[in-house]
């Protein structure tokens, strides 16, 4: 029985950077690529058409931003997930591109290695940001911690390094459903919508 391979399509407004993310993507195995885009249109409608895996989607396209296309794809409910690749370094486009729902938000200037694994963590289901954003991230007082229980803020810290529910439970020694039981209680007490913006108040809060 064939291998299942990852579906890929990049949405990126400069032809030399789609062209080199084919190439080095390409040489990895488990990958398969099924389409690009230079503009928001485009990338929204072959996302809905070919359904990849994982879009890897610039934030400053043309016509219809990657803002946009992620709020369009998430309205939806497109199982797609998003890995962001972008120049962009300020605060508030990570927390918008994971407030709504982007899996992964990789700078242009990290290298191949991280590339790689940002996209296997992010096509294997879980959440990735690049270390040089994380470590700069507004703090926020640690009394914003009051009402999670201590099991509560190590499960935060591990959604927040990338971790699944059942890579969670694995670590301490408790099933995945617990995990996610806890990591329903701290959306509730936190007022959290989705697992994006947990991995968000994560890093905000350094841990």
């Amino acid at each position: 029985m064939a291998t299942e391979t990852i579906r890929l399509l990049v949405a990126e407004d400069h032809v030399l950077v789609r062209q080199g993310l084919q190439w080095l993507i390409s040489r990895e195995p488990g990958y398969t690529w099924v389409g690009e885009a230079g503009d928001g249109d485009t990338a929204l409608a072959l996302t809905r058409s070919l359904r990849p895996d994982v879009l890897l989607l610039d934030l400053g396209l043309p016509r219809l931003d990657g803002l946009a296309v992620m709020q369009a794809l998430q309205a939806e409910g497109l199982a797609t997930r998003v890995l962001v690749v972008t120049a962009r370094q300020d605060t508030r486009s990570v927390r918008d591109a994971l407030a709504l729902g982007a899996h992964g938000y990789l700078l242009k200037t990290e290298d191949t290695a991280h590339l790689l694994k940002a996209l296997a963590t992010v096509a294997q289901g879980g959440y990735w940001v690049s270390p040089e954003l994380a470590a700069g991230l507004d703090r926020e007082p640690r009394d914003a911690h009051e009402g999670l229980t201590e099991r509560e803020l190590e499960i935060a810290a591990c959604v927040g390094r990338g971790m699944s529910s059942r890579q969670i439970g694995q670590h301490f020694e408790i099933s995945a459903h617990t995990v996610r039981k806890h990591r329903e209680n701290i959306a509730r007490k936190l007022g959290l919508r989705n697992a994006a913006e947990l991995v968000a108040w994560a890093i905000r809060h350094g841990l």
